[in-house]
């Protein structure tokens, strides 16, 4: 008994050489032994009967001709004329390719087993190792598999039905799901890219950078800290070429409007102090460097008086002590808070940027992970995994001064856990990730129910 594809496969495409083309190279592609399997001209026009080319086991190059008769019946004049096609299509391919092994034949005629084994001896005489004969039998057993349902949907006009809907699912639920949920990821980091790309341009407002501890400790546990970071960028902007900024015990201990902090009571929890520097070079009109000995390094990494006179102090502050302490957050404060006077840093001036951190051992070996924001973005996440204590012995060029009894507990560096001595940002990379999102201005009429409008409007 025939079915809606059968007949469908007699003349549903009669004169229409596009559609039948296109639909047999998408049965051809279903076979796994074919790959990367094309239209020679998927627009139609002349061929040389090669209407689809392929690639056959992932090693030979495969041809394949179609013949579809109108109106097709099986009767012995309709299978003379697609016999003598199939010959003339197989000559007209090994002219083309005299070396050809792989040839397939695909029609909208039923062959007997016998014809389809005369095809394929005539194919095996002239050099032809592997011959596929795709006959309206096998086309429709392709198209009823689910595999084929959208195939046969397409171009047959056969919708699925409610049992087939059921089989497809069955077989491809769970691989369309993933391509959905894919699809969707990968426009939103492509989103996600672009809106970073251009509020990146914006100006830098500030450098947060979070320690947070293996576990919540007492203020007495801590003690005296100080915990820093300093940031060499890869380009000088605004005669700016590196910044240090950090935080430690003692509130007055950076406010160079309040001197006496070594007066205060030492200790986390009695009270922090901030500051910021930056390292500036002038330069002059001619181009040149007005200090020579600024154009040595410029790392975040120098050891010595020197170089910490060479950073201009740009900030400091004071808050209230903490207790217990589970982490320690220190910024850098880069945009003029009330009036933008003159031009600043802007956030994408961090891309290849590197830095490092320093505080006071006991401090260091307390630390699990460190986070490192600006502008809303998360720019880096530091775990366990991806650092180190480097216990070598370390003086940090800031221009703050700790007492003896503080530097008992020694100055230590936080380096990356592989080869490198800094931590570096690429934005080439990766994209940092917006800590928020945007808000919208609500319009409360567009929140009024109808009732309500219609009370106003009386």
């Amino acid at each position: 008994m025939s079915t809606d594809t059968d007949i469908r496969l007699r003349s549903k495409l009669d004169a229409n050489q596009r559609d039948r083309e296109q639909m047999c190279r998408s049965v051809l592609a279903l076979d796994p032994h074919y790959s990367e399997v094309r239209p020679r001209h998927p627009l139609g026009g002349p061929d040389g009967a090669r209407d689809i080319e392929a690639t056959f086991d992932g090693r030979s190059e495969a041809y394949a001709a179609v013949g579809f008769i109108n109106s097709a019946n099986d009767s012995d004049e309709q299978k003379r004329k697609i016999r003598a096609k199939y010959s003339s299509d197989l000559n007209a391919a090994l002219a083309a390719k005299p070396d050809l092994k792989v040839f397939a034949f695909l029609t909208n005629l039923h062959l007997t087993a016998g014809e389809k084994s005369e095809i394929k001896e005539e194919a095996m005489s002239v050099g032809i190792e592997h011959c596929d004969v795709l006959d309206r039998e096998r086309l429709r057993i392709e198209l009823d598999s689910p595999a084929g349902f959208f195939i046969r949907f397409q171009y047959l006009g056969i919708p699925l039905s409610e049992s087939e809907q059921a089989s497809f699912l069955a077989h491809y639920g769970d691989r369309i799901q993933q391509v959905v949920s894919t699809g969707f990821e990968r426009v939103e980091k492509t989103l996600d890219r672009v809106l970073f790309l251009q509020e990146a341009a914006g100006v830098l407002d500030a450098i947060y950078v979070r320690f947070h501890l293996t576990s919540s400790f007492p203020a007495s546990e801590i003690g005296h800290f100080r915990a820093f970071m300093g940031i060499a960028l890869r380009a000088m902007k605004h005669n700016i070429v590196s910044i240090w900024f950090g935080s430690a015990d003692k509130q007055m201990r950076f406010r160079r409007d309040a001197p006496g902090g070594e007066l205060e009571r030492p200790g986390i929890g009695e009270g922090i102090g901030s500051g910021a520097w930056e390292r500036q070079i002038q330069m002059p009109k001619d181009g040149g460097i007005e200090d020579p000995t600024d154009s040595g390094e410029s790392a975040p990494s120098g050891n010595g008086a020197d170089e910490a006179k060479k950073l201009v102090q740009v900030g400091g502050g004071s808050s209230v002590g903490v207790d217990p302490v589970r982490g320690i957050v220190i910024s850098y404060g880069h945009d003029d808070p009330l009036l933008r006077l003159r031009p600043r840093l802007e956030l994408r001036d961090l891309d290849e940027c590197m830095f490092v951190c320093a505080m006071n051992k006991s401090l260091a070996e307390k630390i699990q992970s460190i986070e490192v924001f600006a502008n809303g973005y998360k720019l880096a996440h530091i775990g366990p995994d991806d650092f180190k204590v480097d216990y070598e012995p370390y003086k940090p060029s800031i221009p703050a001064k700790f007492s003896a009894e503080e530097l008992h507990d020694p100055w230590v560096r936080i380096r990356p856990s592989v080869v490198s001595s800094a931590f570096h940002l690429h934005f080439n990379e990766t994209t940092p990730r917006r800590m928020f999102g945007h808000e919208k201005i609500i319009d409360p009429k567009a929140h009024e129910s109808g009732a309500d409008r219609v009370a106003k409007s009386d």
